[in-house]
């Protein structure tokens, strides 16, 4: 596991701009969906799509979808922002039924 989260952390080094986009896009996305009305800032935006956009990477990673998502080589936008706000649901999902209310 460990091995493949590096491997994350290296492909969000390598696209660092085009990461922190589909971060901040899914992130307002996937809040907006998990909690119509509620305010947020853009930071808690960013906030829940990093770490949607890592755990998105992570399970393509994990459950091998890798090589067969890298045979459709220039949809690779697509994938990512879906694997992000995927993973954005469920980190904004996860920090509504937590926070007190």
């Amino acid at each position: 596991m460990r091995e493949i989260a590096a491997e994350v952390l290296r492909y969000f080094q390598e696209n660092l701009l085009a990461a922190a986009v589909v971060a901040l896009i899914t992130g307002f996305l996937a809040s907006k969906t998990v909690a119509h009305g509620e305010k947020a800032n853009i930071a808690g935006y960013f906030f829940v799509g990093v770490l949607g956009s890592f755990l998105g990477q992570f399970a393509i990673r994990y459950f091998g979808l890798k090589e067969t998502l890298d045979q459709v080589a220039g949809l690779w936008l697509i994938f990512d922002m879906l694997a992000a706000y995927l993973g954005s649901f469920v980190i904004a999902t996860m920090f509504h039924f937590l926070k007190p209310q």
